[in-house]
């Protein structure tokens, strides 16, 4: 058998042994569908199919060994196929991209621009909105990459996982607050502190609120804001403190304002999920190693 009448093989078996219908969706003749099964029947000295008056049941073990590898070698051969096809052309087609804004602003600043222009076939759709929605989006497969905070609520086996950033959340605050005297701070001397912080559509929201719950803190949540600029900016002329991404600092030019580190932080771990499939085509494989190969460095 060549791959075509592997492919029919498989169709026959697929159709529950009815010749009838399996030829229907193959688009040739019944009989010369028979006659392919027969004569390699006849050639090997075996028999793939149980018969009855001679109409096909079900599959002997010689025919479900058969079936098993056949599926395998024609699943095999389509994907090569597609990737000779995809080989033959350049990078082009969509790729959506889930990321919150801070994150955005803070680690892709410089990706996400080069590698448009590093790729002008290519439609990159970036979506920047808060880690729950991008998480909804991400298992209603409706976006092919998204980058969210671990640790993040997804089943094992939904998504691939890969960290490409570890740091913690730091305080920033003006530089004449209190607390600013301390080179680190402890979570108790947040009690009572006024505060502007991400809202709940953010996980560093959740991270924050389950920190204050264990070390028993209780702040005063005066601001919260879906942007971290504005967080940032809120603190430099009031003694609110504001807790952010460690690497903000990497972007801050605001005279007056300072990061303090904690003795015990909350991590700040970035990791990308792509949607486990079967398949994966060559722009998806192309865009995921540029994402890889930039946050390796």
């Amino acid at each position: 058998m060549d791959i075509r009448h592997l492919e029919y093989f498989v169709e026959v078996v697929n159709s529950k042994c009815n010749l009838s219908a399996a030829s229907k969706k193959l688009c040739i003749s019944q009989p010369a569908l028979s006659a392919l099964i027969r004569n390699f029947e006849e050639g090997e000295n075996l028999r793939l199919f149980e018969r009855y008056n001679g109409r096909l049941q079900n599959l002997t073990n010689s025919g479900e060994i058969f079936y098993k590898n056949a599926v395998e070698i024609v699943a095999n051969y389509q994907t090569m196929m597609s990737d000779l096809r995809e080989s033959s052309v350049s990078y082009k087609g969509r790729i959506k991209i889930g990321i919150p804004p801070l994150i955005s602003s803070v680690a892709f600043f410089d990706l996400i621009p080069n590698m448009i222009l590093d790729n002008p076939d290519i439609k990159f759709d970036i979506v920047e909105l808060g880690a729950f929605e991008l998480k909804k989006m991400l298992l209603s497969n409706s976006l092919d990459f998204a980058v969210l905070l671990q640790p993040i609520d997804i089943s094992p086996g939904v998504t691939n996982e890969f960290l490409l950033y570890t740091g913690e959340l730091t305080a920033f605050m003006a530089a004449d607050n209190p607390l600013a005297v301390h080179e680190k701070l402890a979570w108790s001397q947040l009690n009572g502190q006024p505060m502007a912080i991400f809202n709940s559509d953010f996980m560093i929201h959740h991270h924050l609120m389950d920190k204050f719950h264990v070390q028993n803190v209780r702040p005063k949540i005066a601001v919260t804001s879906a942007n971290w600029d504005f967080l940032l900016l809120s603190t430099k002329r009031t003694n609110l403190l504001t807790v952010l991404p460690s690497p903000i600092h990497n972007l801050l030019n605001i005279q007056g304002i300072v990061e303090r580190k904690f003795h015990d932080p909350i991590p700040w771990r970035i990791a990308l999920h792509q949607p486990i499939k079967n398949r994966y085509s060559r722009l998806e494989k192309y865009v995921l190693k540029i994402m890889l190969d930039h946050f390796g460095k």
